[in-house]
């Protein structure tokens, strides 16, 4: 499908959708409803009312300065049948693919209505045969549906439409058992129904008291009208919260049951429509919008699998879901997602299943779980290695976005955002090395040769993590210990780094680097020494960080007294680096002790310097006149890493230096 000029559509979009299921995804404005509007007004759904256009649809400007002169929507039907290409022959180009346009012109008639053309082929010009539509099914499901509305008797019943549709031309069964208990009712031949006669008699006495013979009425009580039509309206469904309940007087007005399974129900009507159409119509496209509403995850996760059975085992049919839902997400095959987001007032539609994944394809299917699966709905997107850094990259950009912030003020560019949540940005742990999954859905790297990503700015952090230093081991007299081959007896020790020497990492992530930061989306950034923590203290941060090892650390002694001198250093070591690396090595390996563990310092140091932040925006004044100068004290808070700042300002669509 094409779309043009309608709603946040300018340009020309182009969305390929899959056969069988297909699973929209993407943040709020990105045109996921767009598209399913643009599907229902040119299938010509109209149980909502959908066919008319207003002035809103057409695209607008944020400025306002330009406005769409008409909306066009361009819809081609691939991979037709053969009995489907002579049904569709007429709308058939030269490759027997259907070809179905939609224009509307901005200038309304003089009734205030907008004209819609709507033709086959290639040309307007071309034979139209409005019969055409009688084989196309279009069927759709709004978010936060009135569930109850339309499961209640009713014209608008959906149960009524799903009975209509069953009964087909099997209706005299039923409309005459009907008419004959109304005739029993009306009669009352046998004296059954007593009360309901002398209850009419009353009525039809009181209206000739009161209006006389010329002027009055008369009445008669029947159970319903007898034509087909109204005897489906009439029926009502109800529940039982359970299975394989036969007993009637069990079952319960569904106005008592909950809005998710009555959401359930509706669906479930929809589809046992949905099998007794797959005989008679070419086509059956399904949309649902949102279909997560009032549904707990276990819930969604069992509708999204029947969804997937249901589109297998139905060949003509063809589902459309918008979602923002990471458990749906992560509930699917990969091949079924289509990533939609906004761009140069353009819908990018990116099918999942067009990017060169290779043999990541099946990694990213295991791992893309509920917490994952949050990418799929973000604006940026930092990935990191551990808990700590998961942790702690929130907090680190909201110092690295107020200094960056700063400078913007001071050079006249862009702001950012003030924190990762603002900016839409995911901070995900992928919990290892493995970038080379995970970037592919972003940059071309370890081989794959993409021309599709997803148009996510994403960044990398990993550590260097140097070669460990083969080492002679000694004992307590400082003799050389030998093998039992008779060799000197080795070990492997970490190393720890100057700043002024960085030692090549033996990280194989680092192999990625070039590849992926060539791209237009990804980035990856490492640690220019060692890891995470010894980097971040070894960068000006030693005081900070021994403070917060000090107040966990569970015993006095000597830990607590080496940690008080290293922060009366005050981060001053006269370019002294051999004793700024005992410091930061010192803070490093305690910091993994088992006394306190990583995850519980990066927690510590948090909570630190989230207090600290908020002690600095406690003193924005009222105009906002300062905020340089909170900006400035924020920045202030702690030494961010280069690499650390640079993979922040990527993922909120920053300017950084170049390499």
């Amino acid at each position: 499908m094409n779309i043009t000029g309608y709603k946040n559509t300018k340009g020309s979009s182009e969305i390929r959708l899959n056969k069988g299921l297909n699973v929209l995804v993407g943040e709020n404005g990105s045109g996921k409803t767009t598209i399913v509007n643009a599907l229902r007004l040119i299938l010509r759904e109209n149980e909502f009312s959908y066919m008319n256009i207003d002035e809103d649809d057409f695209f607008i400007s944020l400025d306002k300065q330009y406005s769409a002169p008409n909306i066009r929507i361009d819809l081609t039907l691939e991979s037709l049948k053969s009995n489907e290409q002579v049904t569709f022959l007429t709308w058939c180009d030269a490759d027997f693919d259907a070809q179905l346009h939609l224009e509307v012109s901005s200038n309304p008639n003089r009734k205030g209505y907008y004209k819609k053309e709507i033709w086959g082929g290639a040309s307007k010009s071309s034979i139209f045969e409005e019969e055409t539509f009688d084989y196309i099914d279009c069927i759709y499901l709004p978010p936060l549906r009135d569930a109850e509305e339309k499961l209640v008797n009713g014209k608008r019943s959906r149960l009524a439409q799903l009975l209509k549709k069953q009964y087909g031309n099997n209706k005299e069964i039923l409309v005459q058992n009907v008419s004959e208990f109304n005739e029993q009712i009306t009669s009352n031949a046998e004296n059954k129904y007593n009360e309901i006669e002398t209850a009419k008699n009353n009525i039809n006495t009181k209206l000739e008291d009161a209006l006389g013979q010329r002027l009055g009425q008369s009445i008669n009580l029947q159970f319903a009208e007898t034509s087909f039509n109204k005897i489906v309206e009439n029926i009502k469904m109800v529940f039982f919260p359970g299975i394989q309940q036969s007993d009637p007087d069990k079952f319960r007005d569904i106005a008592t049951n909950s809005l998710g399974y009555n959401n359930l129900l509706y669906i479930a009507t929809v589809f046992a429509e949905l099998e007794l159409l797959k005989e008679n119509n070419m086509m059956t496209v399904l949309l649902i919008e949102e279909p997560e509403a009032h549904l707990h995850p276990q819930l969604q996760v069992k509708f999204i699998k029947y969804l997937e059975e249901v589109t297998r085992n139905l060949e003509n049919l063809q589902v459309v879901i918008t979602t923002h839902s990471p458990v749906l997400a992560s509930s699917i095959d990969s091949n079924n997602i289509i990533h939609i987001s906004q761009m140069e007032d353009k819908i990018i539609a990116t099918p999942l299943k067009e990017i060169d994944l290779g043999e990541s394809k099946n990694y990213i299917n295991r791992w893309l779980d509920v917490t994952k699966s949050t990418l799929l709905f973000s604006k940026g997107i930092i990935f990191v290695e551990g808990i700590s850094e998961a942790m702690l990259i929130p907090t680190f950009a909201k110092i690295v976005l107020a200094q960056y912030n700063k400078e913007a003020l001071d050079e006249s560019r862009r702001l950012l955002p003030t924190s990762l949540e603002e900016a839409g940005v995911s901070t995900i742990n992928i919990n290892g090395i493995n970038f080379k999954h995970f970037m592919k859905l972003f940059s071309n790297c370890e081989g794959s040769s993409s021309v599709i990503h997803l148009p996510i700015f994403c960044s990398g952090i990993t550590d260097n993590d140097p070669p460990k230093l083969k080492v002679l081991v000694y004992d307590k007299q400082g003799q050389l210990k030998m093998d039992k081959d008779d060799e000197p007896l080795t070990k492997l020790e970490d190393t720890f780094p100057l700043p002024s020497k960085p030692p090549i990492g033996a990280n194989s992530a680092l192999q990625l680097v070039n590849d992926i930061n060539q791209s237009t989306w990804g980035r990856l950034f490492s640690s220019p020494l060692k890891t995470f923590e010894y980097d971040l203290a070894i960068n000006g941060n030693t005081k900070i960080m021994a403070k917060v090892v000090h107040d966990l650390w569970p015993t006095e002694g000597a830990v607590k007294n080496r940690c008080n001198s290293i922060v009366s250093k005050n981060n001053k070591y006269l370019e002294n680096e051999h004793e700024l690396r005992e410091d930061a090595e010192y803070i490093f390996k305690h910091i993994d002790a088992d006394e306190i563990g990583k995850g519980i310092y990066a927690q510590e140091l948090t909570e630190h310097l989230e207090s600290q932040i908020r002690e600095k925006l406690d003193n924005i004044n009222v105009t906002k006149s300062n905020i340089k100068d909170i900006y400035a004290n924020i920045s202030n808070i702690i030494n961010i890493p280069d690499y650390i700042r640079k993979s922040i300002i990527w993922a909120c669509g920053g300017e950084i230096e170049d390499e």
